[in-house]
């Protein structure tokens, strides 16, 4: 085997190793099947390669050019459906057999320079939709679906500009020839695995995301609340600045819940978790829930006051919902809410604000429920 044959076989087993890997793949689920396009794609790829290989005559040639263009227009379908965007089967279609016509046609009429004036044309082209759909269509984009988007521009300017070369400066054409043998294997590795790192990524911040949020409310889970509470009392405390919590309840859950049935109690709690979502605007404040159909806010640079204004609009939106609740003496759903803020008191930790909000919330509950107490100022 010379030199050249074993750089094409290498070439082509990079590409084979890569489709073989998007086998160990699956998509999301729920996600368009995009994997699939992936392996086609880069199986195609491995064999425009590997004709090589042999003594390759004008036959082998133009099957080598369809394949590479099945390569690129596979790789931009394959973007299409990973990045939920619905697929212009027909006008991909046809771009894609102009390619590979136009390719077949100067292949076999061993023009070289025009069959590679149309992989500037139609190369760029495709490279640019990829990024384009990477950057500015996915919606959950993570660091590799960057890389790869970028790295696609870099190749739509390396390929348009040998183009420009071969017009203007052919003399110095031949001189891009080597980088070009080493740059199209390097982006075969670098779009086919960071390709398939954005799975994995996708799905560790999935999985990041599952551990830390409540699964029937969609608001932080406890541990995820625990962790918040403590950077945020943290910084409170560091940089003397105000925090407050608002603990609340749904009165007379556990009638609700005998009554009407776990499914309807389910329900409430997320009509309950909507409210609070909506209730959390600015960056940082925080809705948890704190246990069975208890809540917690965590309000970052708010003052007493401003966490019971709060806590009252939340009760009042509960109540506007008018869920019919006959054990309730409103016969409505309803909330009792407790605050407690660092600003005003001298907490010794968290437990101590945690057992003030709990406390202020029970006094609520006794005072006759559907409304807001404050914690007292004595701490001790």
């Amino acid at each position: 085997m010379s030199t050249e044959q074993a750089y094409f076989f290498t070439a082509a087993l990079i590409n084979l190793v890569l489709a073989f890997s998007g086998t160990r793949i699956k998509d999301p689920e729920g996600k368009q099947r995009s994997v699939l396009f992936f392996i086609i794609a880069f199986s195609a790829n491995f064999l425009s390669w590997f004709l090589y290989v042999f003594d390759i005559g004008t036959t082998l040639k133009i099957a080598s050019a369809v394949l590479s263009s099945a390569f690129i227009w596979g790789m931009v379908v394959f973007s299409y459906k990973r990045c939920e965007c619905p697929l212009p089967r027909t006008l991909l279609s046809i771009i894609f057999l102009i390619n590979c016509f136009a390719l077949g046609y100067f292949t076999y009429a061993d023009q070289l320079y025009n069959a590679l004036h149309v992989s500037a044309l139609f190369v760029p082209l495709a490279f640019c939709i990829m990024s384009y759909l990477f950057l500015n269509v996915k919606t959950h984009r993570n660091p590799s679906d960057v890389i790869l988007a970028y790295t696609c521009l870099f190749m739509a300017i390396v390929v348009a500009s040998r183009s420009l070369l071969l017009t203007f400066t052919p003399e110095l054409f031949s001189a891009t020839i080597i980088s070009s043998q080493i740059i199209w294997p390097a982006f075969s590795v670098v779009s086919g695995v960071f390709a398939l790192l954005s799975f994995t990524e996708e799905a560790q911040s999935k999985l990041q995301q599952e551990s830390n949020t409540d699964q029937l409310t969609g608001l932080a889970n406890r541990r995820s609340m625990d962790n918040i509470l403590e950077k945020e009392w943290a910084r409170a405390n560091r940089h003397q600045r105000p925090l407050a919590v608002v603990m609340l309840d749904v009165d007379f859950f556990k009638d609700y819940n005998d009554h009407y049935g776990h499914q309807a109690g389910d329900n409430c709690l997320q009509r309950v978790a909507d409210v609070l979502l909506k209730s959390v605007q600015r960056a940082g404040e925080v809705a948890a829930r704190y246990g069975g159909e208890e809540f917690l806010l965590i309000l970052p640079d708010t003052d007493e006051s401003t966490a019971r204004q709060t806590a009252e609009k939340i009760c009042a939106s509960i109540a506007e919902f008018q869920i019919p609740h006959q054990y309730s003496p409103l016969e409505i759903i309803t909330l009792s809410a407790g605050v407690a803020a660092l600003s005003n008191q001298n907490y010794k930790n968290i437990e101590e604000l945690l057992l003030a909000a709990d406390s202020a919330l029970y006094q609520a509950k006794r005072n006759g429920r559907n409304q807001t107490q404050v914690a007292s100022n004595n701490t001790e």
